[in-house]
């Protein structure tokens, strides 16, 4: 059931204007399709390893919720080995037991927490966020045995938001591996560790670079991402 809410909530996604918009809606999906009750996003650079908190939704005592800025939260996963796991692994991660109630404190939205909730949203891949949750319509066991589906739900937003910059048929665009190549780049990545993230050669990425240059009319990779940037598509 879980899947075809999914699908359809994804579907509808596509067709949401406006970029904090999507975000919003993508954030009461969540918690539309899944058990669960409330939802924080948070965005996460490789480069230092950073989680910034963006915004969250969370229940109110009358039924309704309210949607809050989590700015303040800000963590170094290396610090937190449950959000380091979902991250390396690009896998929803239920925290439980001694690790819940070590880490509790540093993601709770909202009281009566049994246990958290990490998801990986993954940009093909690289990770660019994590959802974290910690209020929950369901037990453990049946948040478990939905780890994949909402594992899955990470992936698709990740492709939500890189589709737009993905239209077919217009040669100023890039393409999704060039596009891809670029964020890496933006990460600071080099050629070499990006030519090992995506499993090709290093002449092969720097052919992807070079095409990336001429379709931008730009002289050099900072000059690419720069332009990049300044347009949202990074």
């Amino acid at each position: 059931m879980a899947t075809l809410e999914m699908e359809q909530m994804i579907s509808r996604l596509q067709h949401v204007p406006g970029h904090e918009d999507q975000i919003i809606e993508m954030l009461e999906g969540f918690l539309e399709v899944f058990p669960i009750l409330d939802v924080g996003l948070f965005r996460y650079s490789p480069i230092g390893y950073l989680t910034e908190g963006v915004m969250a939704i969370v229940p109110e005592n009358n039924g309704l919720t309210e949607l809050s800025h989590i700015r303040d939260i800000r963590d170094d996963i290396r610090t937190v080995p449950p959000v380091k796991e979902a991250v390396r692994e690009r896998k929803a991660v239920l925290v439980k037991g001694e690790n819940f109630i070590k880490y509790n404190f540093r993601y709770r939205f909202s009281q009566n927490t049994k246990f958290l909730l990490f998801v990986p949203i993954c940009f093909r891949n690289t990770v660019i966020g994590v959802l974290s949750s910690t209020q929950f319509s369901a037990g453990e066991k049946e948040i478990e045995n939905l780890l994949p589906a909402i594992t899955r739900y990470g992936v698709e937003i990740g492709r939500i938001f890189e589709r737009p910059y993905l239209k077919s048929g217009d040669s100023g665009l890039l393409n999704s591996r060039e596009l891809e190549i670029m964020y890496l780049l933006s990460l600071g990545e080099s050629t070499k560790s990006i030519a090992k993230k995506i499993h090709l050669s290093e002449f092969t990425v720097q052919d992807y670079i070079k095409s990336s240059l001429k379709k931008l009319g730009v002289r050099n990779r900072t000059q690419a991402v720069a332009d990049l940037l300044r347009k949202g598509i990074l």
